[in-house]
């Protein structure tokens, strides 16, 4: 299986357990997937614009689809805003290029940057890019809004993707074993000690349960969550009795 299988394969698992898109930045892309684009697409793209676009991109593009689920807010829709003039180089931008010591907290001038576009946002002016022109053609980098500066060196952009998918899924299922093994407000408790802060909505999304519009955090939320939670539990145990009458006999 390749690591397109494979990101495919654990993106429905993760559509499937969060139900009510608890994970950060599911509400806007909705686990779902856009239309790809063919090889001729793409070539004609990098070829009437100047840029390259990266192997593992591509793949996306081709197999999962312009704009769809992913880390931060989704994988942005293929943007050519950025990809003029070319990216000028990793150590023009980084003053203290000379000292690696100092690079993680060097800040850069935004102006400056471009030859890139845009992967993954995660708001607050945070983006993950994918250089397409220009030095260092293919590699990427993180910025945010107050200038600070990171190139990817350790990290491919399959990497980053199945890394949110990874700590999605085992985040998830974490709590899903818990409410199985536990008290709902053990498992909140549990939770919240390990500053896990959504975890009302994600036991929400896992029991397949709405909440109340406007009541995220009030007495009543807390009741219907109990109530939900009550509903969900013996319908599982109905299902797990039935299953057991069936074996016996």
């Amino acid at each position: 299986m390749n690591r397109i299988e494979i990101i495919i394969k654990k993106l429905d698992e993760l559509r499937t357990l969060d139900q009510g898109f608890s994970i950060f930045g599911s509400e806007k892309h909705k686990y779902q997937l856009n239309r790809t684009f063919t090889e001729e697409e793409i070539h004609q793209i990098e070829v009437e614009n100047g840029i390259l676009l990266s192997i593992e991109y591509k793949n996306i593009l081709t197999h999962l689809g312009d704009g769809v689920a992913g880390c931060g807010y989704g994988l942005e829709r293929l943007s050519l805003e950025k990809i003029h003039p070319p990216y000028i180089g990793t150590s023009n931008l980084l003053r203290n290029w000379s000292d690696p010591k100092k690079i993680d907290c060097d800040m850069v001038d935004l102006n400056e940057i471009s030859g890139y576009i845009k992967l993954f946002d995660y708001g607050c002016g945070m983006e993950y890019c994918l250089i397409v022109n220009g030095a260092e053609q293919g590699e990427l980098f993180f910025f945010d809004c107050d200038g600070r500066f990171e190139k990817i060196t350790n990290r491919t952009l399959f990497d980053i993707y199945e890394d949110w998918l990874d700590d999605s899924l085992h985040i998830l299922n974490r709590v899903k074993q818990k409410l199985d093994e536990m008290s709902l407000q053990e498992v909140i408790d549990s939770e919240w000690k390990i500053n896990n802060y959504a975890i009302n909505s994600m036991i929400f999304s896992i029991i397949g349960a709405a909440q109340l519009e406007g009541t995220l955090y009030g007495i009543r939320q807390e009741a219907h969550l109990e109530k939900e939670y009550k509903k969900w539990k013996n319908k599982n145990q109905n299902a797990s009795n039935r299953w057991w009458e069936i074996w016996k006999k």
